[in-house]
């Protein structure tokens, strides 16, 4: 059978550069039975897990997805992950151990489709394969910057989730297949779909950082000045997008081959090129980790958590829109190397106008608890 003529193919869609077309059929088309299973065992039991996450009554299509690839692994018609893939409603150890990434589907009867990205603190990959994917029907879902819609709170070990927004009566089906394909695709990788997901990552960073370059123009009001607020946001948001590039490591052999550490660190130096092409400032861009501030409002004590807890300060309540995502991602982003002001910056970035006061209040309160300690 002949090659065909360029002119008479299919032209390929974004998810189809990820996904063999097969094989986002095939889950798309997947009967379930009762045989089905709700986890599909991977072929290298150190390679670690993909979950599929949801609320212990919201498991309908988080199920639903499991269900398909467990049936279409069993009958052959797709080949096993390499990971295993399974769908969890609560957080114990086994839950955490291993686990590379998670999709939640919250299933909510008043909102539309919608895709809920993660925190800044967990930047990943997730965020852009289930986008991909879940437009690749025509539908253009609402996306979304962070917010609690009952996800696990995995965060804090460090895994990043994204989470699918369903509408259990009208977009159950299509939200269960997405899921299913973004899970298998993170549960192969490496695979044949690994250099577009890379081509995707800058696409995709560029589109993000517009968004937050908006954000920055808004902010800037009138005179178009850049305050030092706005410079906080432009650089945080160049460094969550290195960092989304840098979880690419996290689902690949160790060592990282060379070549794809060396195309990673030209695609992070691509994504800072965005600093001063937004013309909002000539200073080159400085990582915020090396950022110098003036001798006013730093402070330089560093937290820890202790033993991985993820209490919280329950006594205090922060003054400031999204309160519970704030204090959540206050605790995510203590990483024992960030300083209480780094940790400010970040989810100012990330929320909005939050004080150095704020933050220092709850970290003391957290340290009171026992949850961390300030050095």
């Amino acid at each position: 059978m002949g090659a065909q003529p360029l002119g008479q193919r299919v032209p390929l869609t974004p998810a189809e550069t990820l996904l063999d077309p097969a094989v986002l059929r095939a889950i798309d088309e997947q009967p379930l039975t009762a045989e089905s299973s709700a986890q599909t065992a991977g072929t290298d039991p150190a390679a670690g897990w993909i979950l599929l996450t949801c609320r212990e009554d919201e498991c309908a299509a988080a199920s639903r997805a499991a269900r398909k690839l467990s049936s279409l692994v069993a009958s052959k018609t797709i080949p096993p992950p390499t990971r295993s893939i399974r769908v969890a409603s609560a957080i114990d150890e086994s839950t955490v151990t291993g686990v590379k990434a998670a999709i939640h589907v919250a299933e909510l009867a008043d909102r539309p489709l919608q895709i809920i990205r993660g925190p800044w603190s967990t930047a990943s990959i997730g965020d852009e394969v289930v986008e991909v994917l879940l437009r690749r029907a025509g539908y253009m879902p609402e996306v979304r910057p962070f917010e609690q819609l009952g996800q696990l709170r995995l965060d804090p070990y460090g895994i990043p989730t994204t989470t699918i927004v369903v509408n259990a009566w009208a977009s159950r089906d299509h939200a269960a297949a997405t899921a299913a394909a973004a899970a298998y695709f993170l549960a192969t990788l490496p695979n044949d779909g690994a250099e577009a997901l890379l081509s995707h990552l800058m696409v995709g960073a560029h589109a993000r950082l517009a968004e937050d370059g908006r954000r920055a123009v808004a902010q800037m009001g009138p005179t178009q000045r850049a305050s030092a607020d706005v410079l906080i946001l432009l650089g945080q948001a160049v460094d969550r997008e290195q960092r989304r590039i840098r979880s690419i490591a996290r689902f690949m052999p160790v060592p990282l081959d060379a070549t794809l550490a060396s195309r990673m660190a030209d695609m992070e130096k691509g994504v800072a090129s965005v600093w001063t092409s937004l013309g909002m400032t000539s200073s080159p861009f400085v990582p915020p980790a090396e950022r110098i501030r003036g001798r006013g409002g730093d402070d330089r004590r560093v937290p820890r958590r202790v033993a991985r807890a993820t209490g919280t300060a329950d006594s205090v309540v922060l003054k400031v829109a999204n309160h519970a995502d704030v204090a959540y991602e206050i605790v995510n982003f203590i990483d024992g190397t960030r300083t209480i002001s780094d940790i400010r910056d970040a989810v100012m970035a990330e929320f909005g106008p939050i004080g150095l006061p704020v933050v220092v209040q709850y970290l003391e309160a957290l340290a009171a608890s026992g949850s961390v300690t300030l050095k």
